[in-house]
């Protein structure tokens, strides 16, 4: 049985870094591709995992429909964790949630779990909620920290920051456990900080901010004093991220089992 597992392999982006499902359950590894390099064949008759990151997304369509026309040649195909990032201002602009409909492409899968909350599709949260590094987090030293995207800065000065171009997932998580509260305009950010326990204020620069089950305050840079206080901690979201993710394997073993 031969398992490929399709993401978006950037080892300067550590949440796309850490978002595939084979990093965590060992009985899934096999091959690996990078979505942006697709249009090469995978293994006729072999299982595909797909995900996780925002790979619904204008910068990987074309891959992303090359995936799905592949769906005939293979035993199963499966979206993992994927989540839509349909709409961004790299300038680092305030944008409105997308409100359209999901790409056709989806169809073509399986099974579909969707990291986003509320679609038609089954919310499977993204899988690096398994990382052992959030059961016990150190307690935080500092009131707030700054957690940007490494092409949209952050325009608030006098906290420490970090991007999300680090490579060491220790540090990003000690990091971003530091604080009381993380203001953030990624999506690994907002999640993993969440999963710590950290309260989250989110300046959506992409929709997929909009997208959390456990959501975080959605504010302009410029206005982030004013939200503070409304911020608040999710202590069950690692337990409630866990469950599904662990609920969702199940799913893909029965699939793959019978392929």
């Amino acid at each position: 049985m031969t398992i490929t597992s399709v993401f978006r392999s950037d080892r300067t982006n550590v949440g796309d870094w850490f978002c595939s499902p084979d990093r965590y359950f060992p009985d899934l590894k096999g091959d690996r591709q990078d979505i942006l390099e697709i249009e090469s064949a995978l293994s006729p008759g072999g299982h595909v995992i797909l995900g996780g990151g925002g790979l619904i997304a204008a910068t990987f369509d074309a891959a992303m429909t090359v995936l799905a026309a592949q769906r005939s040649r293979l035993s199963s195909l499966v979206a993992w964790g994927v989540g839509e990032s349909l709409i961004v201002d790299r300038k680092g602009g305030f944008v409105s949630p997308y409100d359209g409909a999901l790409p056709t492409y989806l169809e073509a899968f399986d099974l579909v779990g969707l990291r986003d909350f509320g679609t038609e599709f089954r919310w499977t949260p993204c899988v690096s909620c398994m990382l052992p590094q959030f059961d016990q987090p150190a307690a935080p030293t500092q009131d707030v920290v700054l957690y940007a995207h490494k092409r949209i800065p952050i325009p608030i000065d006098g906290h420490p920051m970090m991007t999300n171009a680090e490579e060491d997932i220790d540090s990003v998580l000690n990091f971003l456990a530091s604080a009381e509260t993380v203001i953030t305009n990624s999506y690994h950010g907002a999640y993993w900080a969440t999963l710590l326990g950290r309260r989250v204020l989110a300046i959506p620069n992409m929709s997929k901010m909009y997208r959390f089950k456990h959501t975080p305050v959605l504010c302009e840079a410029a206005e982030w004093r004013r939200y503070l206080s409304q911020a608040v901690a999710y202590p069950d979201a690692l337990a409630e991220c866990r469950q599904a993710t662990v609920d969702f394997k199940t799913e893909v073993d029965a699939l793959i089992g019978g392929g």
